[in-house]
């Protein structure tokens, strides 16, 4: 029904677009109803800004997005929209979109990321999930940091968590530190049967971007990338993930990744912890929470299955699958109910393919 409901809107915004554009005049703009310059002529390429490239209207999602919320705001997202326009061809027309330097963060099938050098049937051990990253915040009296977050590394200074995780305050603390390329934080270094691990990267925080509608009440939009002051020394225990750009299917299984407390523990484990559950149909969690928080297309559900489940310290966390040979992110944690580990009661995750083209428009290229 949503997904209905966001087409006709989007007919509805093109409509009032060939409306706007056949009177000739966007508030007090006039505009040429001529036929634009065809896209190959390298005069108009050179009309693009920088960062942008010339595509057909269809190519650029962003586009879609803006005809999705903000059609009915306010007649300067035209103008907006027409001074983007860069040509036309075989009756498309052509826009400035923003381009996508993919060496930003790693998408799905970029051979770079989701690879750990640790490889083996069901292992779970030390350089596994490489990519997992402590997210800390430290006391304005005595510097000491408390790490009660999560994230993950997609790009040598990003780390994807959650917003409520970003924009936490714990009485006395801020956000200031990531560490990455740590597995049991008791050990140090972290050493298997077979090697030991480079020691662990403490990087500050330069700053962090929110999605801008999150809120915080209902967890709406809780995504949120946090940029480091220096880049991530890419090692056996760190090292970026693929981000997830495919739907998901339910019954298909995930795995959580951290250092929380998980159902049946009194308390969290030391190192690096895996469980695995199931994406489950979305409405689930629309019967458990819906009449307290209001689910959304942008979450998906996962879990549910008798004492399964992540109860604390998971904020922010990864969940991955693996799909052609390497490890995708498709969820962050979210929220939960307290009674954890209960049958038929999964936790709700931020949907990475949802957000996919955010986090990306988002990152810093350097």
């Amino acid at each position: 029904m949503i997904r209905e409901w966001k087409l006709i809107m989007k007919q509805v915004c093109l409509w009032i677009l060939l409306i706007k554009t056949a009177n000739g005049q966007f508030g007090s703009i006039s505009i040429s109803l001529e036929r634009k310059p065809r896209v190959d002529d390298d005069s108009n390429l050179a009309r693009c800004p920088p960062n942008t490239i010339c595509v057909p209207v269809s190519q650029c999602p962003l586009l879609e997005d803006l005809l999705d919320y903000a059609c009915f705001s306010s007649d300067r997202y035209f103008l907006r929209l027409n001074e983007l326009t860069c040509g036309s061809s075989n009756e498309e027309d052509f826009v400035c979109c923003p381009s996508c330097e993919c060496g930003r963060v790693y998408q799905h099938g970029n051979p770079e990321c989701g690879q750990s050098m640790v490889r083996g049937i069901d292992y779970n051990g030390l350089g596994a999930q490489p990519w997992v990253a402590r997210v800390g915040f430290a006391n304005k009296d005595t510097g000491s940091v408390k790490f009660a977050c999560t994230g993950s590394i997609i790009g040598k200074r990003i780390i994807l968590t959650a917003a409520h995780c970003a924009l936490a305050k714990p009485e006395g603390y801020k956000l200031s530190t990531v560490v990455v390329g740590e597995w049991d934080v008791s050990r140090s270094p972290d050493c298997s049967d077979f090697f030991c691990a480079p020691p662990p990267q403490a990087l500050k925080v330069e700053s962090v971007s929110v999605h801008p509608g999150y809120e915080q009440k209902i967890f709406r939009h809780d995504i949120a990338l946090i940029i480091l002051k220096d880049e991530i020394k890419y090692s056996v225990t760190a090292a970026p993930i693929c981000l997830n750009d495919r739907p998901l299917v339910v019954d298909e299984r995930a795995s959580l990744v951290g250092w929380g407390k998980l159902s049946g523990q009194s308390t969290a484990a030391s190192h690096q912890q895996q469980l695995e559950v199931p994406i489950v149909p979305l409405e689930t969690c629309e019967r458990v929470f819906g009449e307290s928080v209001p689910i959304h297309e942008g979450q998906l559900c996962a879990g549910g299955e008798q004492g399964k489940d992540a109860c604390s310290g998971f904020g922010g966390a990864p969940l991955v699958m693996k799909r052609d040979g390497m490890f995708v992110q498709v969820g962050i944690v979210s929220f939960g109910s307290e009674n954890c580990g209960s049958e038929g009661v999964p936790s709700v995750y931020t949907n990475i393919g949802h957000y996919h083209r955010w986090i990306v428009d988002n990152s810093p290229s350097n």
